[in-house]
């Protein structure tokens, strides 16, 4: 039996305690529940910069031992990146690369197909620039589940296993129910593998399984990998404890022992102690990770890399943002009841959820920015969930401890005369249903988090109150999800996939793409510290595109996107994507004309152009029709 047939676990699963909690279960539009999971960075001036840290000196610190086993020891913005110092490589001018390359035995050089000017290696304007050829010595065996002709990857993607969210799982898994603890390889026939396939119905090949398939051809081809194929198996995880997720990367590293891991965890938590896990095993994990702390990927350096900003990165651009455009300007965005042209009184809303707490951290983190430029903080209120717009862990007796915040956060904010709310990220809708109850309706300055500032999420406020909500957003700009580089990438893989498959490939798209951007800037001589010195060779420059992140890299930082636009909420606007029946959405200023920290424009003109283009960025469970 081979070990991508049913059966074969990659570490043992948690004992008495469900694989996913009931509020994890999809639901139906406006009732889904959505996680956040993602990342970003900003150069940090002033109190909150962080420590000088040489990108060179980092890799030798100390390898930290793992829990249980010890494994043998192993022998800039994207469209600017540089390549590790060790490449063997030709931009096609038939050099020749540092490791005795040249063409061999009369073979061709391996071609990658290139596009635009200045050269990029795919249509999405944030791809590298573009490595045509290679035809040299690519090392061989140069770390932990590298070949000369391989590199092995696992995905490591949450299971659908509930009896609730199989009952009501369609919106976001086509009726399909995956395996639990097993492997997928994508390299091997579906049919030969029932890991591969629903449970229920046998010989049915998963949605998720074809987008991955689909993107394992698509990055493969596009990307330079230097002569290897990059080899990816997916395992289905049902951790939710800590103990659960270290088990389960050691599983992964004696089955398997693979170069790195794609963190698509998105039920459970504890993501940050399964990358420590696997870093101590000599595994990188590439995520969307959200609201970590630098110190975080520091402490795991090189081994854990994020799209997303650190929580460090992500305050700088808030609370430059507050500072530069919010406190020195009298109230302008309230609804009735608030007096346009008063001072405004700051309440900073956040959230007290410990599955998240670089949200706590972030939260400190902006009350003492603001304070700082001047802002008059009020009153601070806080919510005990994040993640779902509407928490069904309230309609469980035992685990409520308080679902009246919302009516009690509403009561405090009005007393205190908060004309604005500083919504310090998390997602969660009680309060803008309990401020429409009491008549209160302020500003609400959101932090976006990549879940509160999707469609999907807009829509579930109370849309009277969220009429006045603007967010200072991470997001690329996207008019029609047509249009986004991750559904386009799918169908050039797949062009006769169904929406469902495509909906599960934009779920995917940034970790494919975070980690074949590293392993083709690495160069060929593959390994965490050539990836480290060819991320931090990406030129620091702010982006003139806003489809295109500011994405580098600072000493001893280990997230990419640096940048961010502001919009605001129109509940009125037709649906960006012409779905039927559905308004509400995200207007970008200037077009989402996207800022580095420190760089705002000092003017409270938001909502002035009632004529804002609106971002189409659905949101992580979105109803896409199977």
């Amino acid at each position: 039996m081979s070990q991508t047939e049913e059966g074969l676990s990659g570490g043992q699963q948690d004992k008495g305690s469900p694989a996913s909690s009931s509020y994890l279960r999809s639901y139906p539009p406006l009732v889904l529940f959505v996680l956040a999971v993602l990342i970003a960075v900003l150069v940090l001036p002033s109190s909150l910069n962080l420590p000088n840290s040489n990108p060179s000196t980092v890799l030798e610190y100390a390898p930290v031992p793992p829990e249980d086993d010890t494994p043998p020891q192993s022998e800039g913005s994207i469209s600017q990146l540089g390549l590790g110092e060790s490449s063997g490589l030709t931009t096609g001018q038939g050099g020749q690369g540092p490791g005795g390359g040249g063409k061999t035995g009369g073979e061709k050089p391996i071609s990658k197909k290139c596009v635009a000017k200045p050269a990029r290696q795919t249509e999405d304007p944030n791809s590298p620039t573009c490595v045509p050829f290679f035809d040299g010595d690519n090392g061989g065996k140069t770390w932990q589940g590298v070949t000369e002709k391989e590199v092995t990857v696992v995905l490591y993607h949450s299971a659908f296993i509930s009896d609730e969210n199989e009952r009501e799982g369609g919106e976001t898994s086509a009726g399909e129910y995956t395996p639990v603890n097993v492997y997928c390889d994508l390299d091997q026939p579906v049919s030969e593998q029932r890991s591969c396939q629903d449970r229920n119905v046998k010989g049915k090949e998963l949605s998720v399984v074809t987008a991955a398939r689909a993107y394992s051809r698509y990055f493969n081809e596009r990307f330079q990998t230097y002569g290897r194929r990059v080899h990816i198996y997916i395992f289905w995880t049902s951790a939710s404890t800590a103990t659960g997720r270290r088990s389960e990367a050691a599983g992964i590293w004696e089955r398997l022992k693979p170069f790195a891991i794609m963190d698509r965890a998105t039920f459970g938590g504890f993501n940050d102690v399964f990358a420590e896990a696997a870093g101590k095993r000599n595994i990188s994990t590439f995520g969307s990770f959200g609201s970590l702390e630098n110190e975080y990927f520091r402490l795991q350096a090189p081994k854990v890399w994020s799209f997303w900003p650190d929580v460090e990165h992500w305050a700088d651009q808030y609370v430059t943002y507050v500072c530069t455009k919010v406190v020195p300007f009298p109230v302008s965005h309230a609804g009735p009841g608030i007096e346009p042209g008063q001072p405004r009184r700051l309440a900073l809303m956040y959230t007290e959820d410990h599955s998240f707490p670089g949200l706590q951290v972030f939260a400190n983190l902006v009350e003492r920015g603001v304070k700082d430029c001047g802002g008059n903080i009020v009153e601070k209120v806080s919510f005990p969930f994040s993640g779902a717009n509407i928490d069904n862990r309230c309609a469980t007796e035992s685990e409520t401890p308080n679902c009246d915040y919302g009516i009690q956060n509403v009561a405090l904010m009005k007393k205190a005369e908060a004309t604005t709310v500083l919504w310090a990220g998390g997602m969660e809708s009680r309060t803008t249903q309990a401020a429409r109850s009491a008549d209160y309706d302020p500003e609400w300055v959101v932090a976006g988090d990549r879940v509160i500032d999707d469609l999907l999420n807009g829509r579930a406020q109370q849309q009277d109150v969220w009429r006045h909500a603007w967010v200072m957003s991470n997001h690329l700009r996207e008019i029609r999800f047509e249009e986004s580089p991750a559904r386009q990438a799918f169908r050039e893989a797949e062009p006769r996939g169904r929406q469902i498959q495509e909906y599960w490939a934009t779920t995917l798209y940034r970790e494919f793409f975070g980690l074949f951007k590293a392993i083709q800037v690495a160069g060929p001589y593959l390994s965490p510290e050539t990836v480290d010195q060819g991320q931090h060779s990406i030129a620091r420059q702010s982006s003139e595109d806003p489809r295109t992140a500011a994405c580098f890299y600072d000493p001893g930082d280990y997230s990419c996107v640096k940048d961010a636009h502001e919009a605001w909420w129109d509940p009125d606007a037709p649906d960006p994507n012409k779905e039927p029946n559905v308004k509400g959405c995200w207007r970008m200023v200037r077009d989402g004309k996207r800022y580095l920290a420190g760089t705002w424009e000092k003017a409270d003109e938001v909502q002035q152009n009632r004529a804002d283009a609106c971002n189409g960025i659905k949101g992580a469970s979105y109803n896409y029709p199977a």
